[in-house]
């Protein structure tokens, strides 16, 4: 396909349609760039594949927030936003309209990023370092023996950071940096429950804007406990101590 574009964007074909690389930069320098999808019958559809949303998780901000919720609702009568995907999004009929649409998605897509007022470096977080020597430091007040890096299904598919063994249920830790590794947290759970095992899921996030409001509630009910981290170091070790020595029921 040809389209009427700048030169400063590169147009490639996919399986499902093309992809267009804009001139426009995220702040660290990355390019913007917007898919067109072919759609059954006629027409497109041209979204951000969930970019703009995936760098703002990077930076620990919540795309449920109150204040971003309402400024994707203000943006509604140029740009669409796709709640369950969580990407910008147009429906074109024409493809001489393809161009404008790519524009707008991309606009709507960069200017997302504003809400990233101070941009952490994407260098590996200490959260889950700093949640393991928690666990250790447990281990050897308590006495209870622990595995770290430990299967807790029946295939050996779901791996628990640590897994404590204090001779009745076993508690198994799952430090959730991702909304990817919160959701294994959630699979270990119901696997664990269909397989009528007694052994405890708890999942740590750093916060709950590193994972999001909505996957944060949801996790509440497929978890037997779930912690925020920030701030909350000294209950959570409370709580780990406890539950590893029985105290707690």
């Amino acid at each position: 396909m040809k389209l009427d574009i700048c030169r400063d964007f590169e147009v490639r074909e996919t399986a499902t349609g093309i992809l267009v690389v804009t001139a426009l930069q995220y702040d660290d320098g990355d390019r913007v760039v917007v898919f067109a999808d072919g759609q059954e019958g006629d027409g497109w559809r041209v979204h951000d594949n969930g970019d703009a949303a995936f760098r703002l998780r990077l930076d620990n901000i919540d795309i449920d927030g109150e204040r971003i919720q309402r400024w994707l609702a203000e943006r509604r009568g140029r740009v669409g936003w796709n709640e369950a995907e969580e990407e910008f999004e147009l429906s074109v009929a024409d493809a001489r309209h393809l161009v404008p649409a790519a524009f707008k998605v991309a606009q709507a897509a960069l200017q997302l990023q504003s809400f990233s007022a101070l941009r952490a470096t994407r260098s590996e977080s200490s959260f889950k370092s700093e949640v393991l020597e928690l666990l250790k430091s447990v281990q050897r007040d308590t006495g209870v023996p622990a595995d770290y890096d430990m299967a807790v299904d029946a295939r050996g598919l779901l791996v628990a950071d640590c897994v404590f063994r204090p001779g009745g249920a076993d508690l198994a830790f799952f430090i959730a940096n991702t909304r990817e590794r919160l959701l294994e947290a959630e699979l270990s759970y119901l696997a664990l429950k269909q397989d009528k095992r007694t052994t405890r899921v708890i999942a740590v996030v750093e916060g709950i804007a590193a994972v999001g409001q909505k996957q944060y509630a949801r996790a509440e009910f497929f978890s037997t406990k779930l912690f925020p981290f920030r701030d909350f170091e000294a209950p959570l070790r409370s709580w780990a101590r406890e539950a590893v020595t029985g105290v707690m029921q």
